[in-house]
């Protein structure tokens, strides 16, 4: 009958008062490491807390920096090769073409006379890309 009466426990009833002296412990022992790494300080502060809030800056005399990160994402991916036959795989010609460029990059002094000596006038962005033969290995 006595088996039958007993009630079953959980772990936290059978470990409870372990646990928080464990806990106790590790508490006290984190409390204790803080107070020693900055015992200097907690000392001046008891001796003259004055002292201390001497040393920090009024507001008044606080400057504020703005300062802004970039974030540079680099994506690698495989190279696909396509092989496709233009023409037969017979040279061709291409002919010469105002191309953009990107932000930031200016044509060369040499395609801005190029581009005026055709009587072409490129933009701030733009250069003259000369004519060339495609399919030639």
């Amino acid at each position: 009958m006595n088996e039958q009466n007993k009630i079953e426990t959980t772990w936290w009833e059978r470990n409870k008062k372990k646990v928080l002296i464990i806990g106790g412990v590790v508490v006290a022992v984190g409390v204790g490491v803080l107070v020693f790494k900055n015992k200097d300080a907690l000392i001046e502060l008891v001796k003259g807390g004055k002292k201390l809030a001497s040393k920090v800056p009024p507001i008044a005399d606080t400057t504020i920096i703005e300062t802004t990160t970039e974030v540079i994402t680099t994506v690698e991916t495989e190279a696909i090769t396509v092989s496709k036959t233009l023409n037969n795989g017979d040279p061709f010609g291409v002919e010469g073409f105002i191309r953009n460029l990107p932000d930031g990059w200016h044509p060369s002094a040499e395609k801005i006379a190029q581009a005026a000596a055709l009587g072409i006038k490129l933009g701030e962005h733009q250069t003259l890309v000369d004519p060339y033969m495609k399919n030639v290995a």
